[in-house]
């Protein structure tokens, strides 16, 4: 399954690459409230109907859906996507009695305003790189939010034959 988040542009194709982003999204919902429970700002947010920059070739969008959205490229400087997942679990669980309680409280929030939350995870790696394997550990733990997974792992292409 591909992600919405795979456009990249790299001076360095050869270079590996890999973030992930955590959205939740719904008609209802309220991108302060998600905020205040993972206690970090979003990358984008916007609530249903609301007027949104979406970019500089597209401009300003209004929004079908609410969105929140966080994208680890501008927070985690390794190219191991693992060390992206590890952010992105890290804001669930600020410290054993805490974990239960904000994904208590996410899930409660999800429930109660029809949300639904995914994380894209995207790699990109030199020709005939392999593509990480995702911790089970990590994965479990977003599921349990629940999150569906998404990714969009790729490489550059092999050289060819007559250069």
């Amino acid at each position: 399954m591909s992600s919405a988040t795979s456009t990249t542009r790299s001076s360095d194709s050869t270079r590996q690459r890999a973030f992930a982003t955590l959205r939740f999204s719904g008609d209802r919902l309220d991108p302060v409230r998600i905020s205040a429970i993972l206690e970090v700002p979003p990358t984008k947010a916007w609530r249903k109907g609301e007027r949104y920059f979406a970019g500089q070739r597209t401009g300003h969008l209004i929004g079908r859906t609410g969105t929140w959205f966080l994208a680890t490229d501008d927070l985690v400087t390794s190219p191991d996507l693992d060390e992206h997942l590890e952010f992105l679990t890290a804001l669930l669980s600020q410290g054993p009695q805490d974990e239960e309680a904000r994904l208590v409280r996410l899930r409660e929030v999800m429930a109660r305003d029809n949300l639904k939350a995914d994380v894209s995870c995207f790699w990109h790696g030199a020709a005939g790189e392999q593509p990480p394997t995702m911790s089970a550990e990590k994965t479990a733990k977003l599921r349990a939010l629940p999150a569906e997974i998404e990714t969009d792992f790729g490489t550059d292409e092999p050289p060819s034959p007559e250069a």
